[in-house]
């Protein structure tokens, strides 16, 4: 399923609305926010955009009222930015206090990308600044820190990109195709093209 092959994520998202249906994903009446957003994740991977929404909205209730907020804001932040409403997305992203680090950074990415999406590079150039700064302060979190110091690092250089320069765009296209840790590399991949 993480590498995308081809039905995997429609059957997975047919399984977890199958268990939906029947209650089986319900712990003491509480939908686990992990599970919240793998599925929400997933909808949105497949396309599935108005379902996703619905999804959010019914469920938000059933998530544990110390991660509710920031878990739906998110979600629904994350729609808006594939329906290329950017204004909703950022508004989701504001109200919500993102406790859980690997939520907040997924928050942070989203900010990067909608900054760099609308050229608004001061904001971008001191959000990147932040985001550099705050992967290195949290030490806990292992691995996502090499994903999200190369999602920083490919997008400063993006910023700084001379897209008239073919042979500098076909280096840094190269770099980023064979990196293997780079959660973000099909959309830095669209943003050179």
């Amino acid at each position: 399923m993480n590498e995308s092959a081809a039905g995997w994520l429609h059957a997975t998202l047919d399984l977890y609305k199958s268990a939906l249906g029947r209650d089986l994903l319900l712990e003491n009446g509480l939908l686990s926010r992990f599970a919240f957003n793998n599925i929400a994740a997933i909808a949105l991977r497949v396309g599935e955009l108005d379902w996703a929404e619905q999804f959010i909205l019914q469920y938000k209730p059933r998530l544990e009222r110390h991660w509710r907020e920031a878990t739906a804001g998110l979600n629904l932040a994350r729609i808006a930015y594939a329906r290329r409403d950017y204004k909703t997305a950022l508004l989701n992203l504001q109200r919500s206090d993102y406790k859980d680090l690997i939520n907040n950074l997924i928050a942070k990415t989203l900010q990067l990308k909608i900054y760099y999406e609308t050229a608004e590079y001061d904001l971008l150039d001191s959000h990147l600044a932040s985001m550099k700064n705050f992967i290195r302060r949290h030490t806990a979190i292992g691995y996502h820190r090499t994903n999200y110091s190369r999602i920083v690092h490919y997008t400063l250089q993006l910023m700084t990109m001379n897209f008239n320069d073919a042979g500098a765009v076909e280096a840094l296209r190269g770099q980023i195709e064979r990196e293997e840790v780079l959660t973000e590399k099909e959309w830095l991949l669209e943003m050179i093209a």
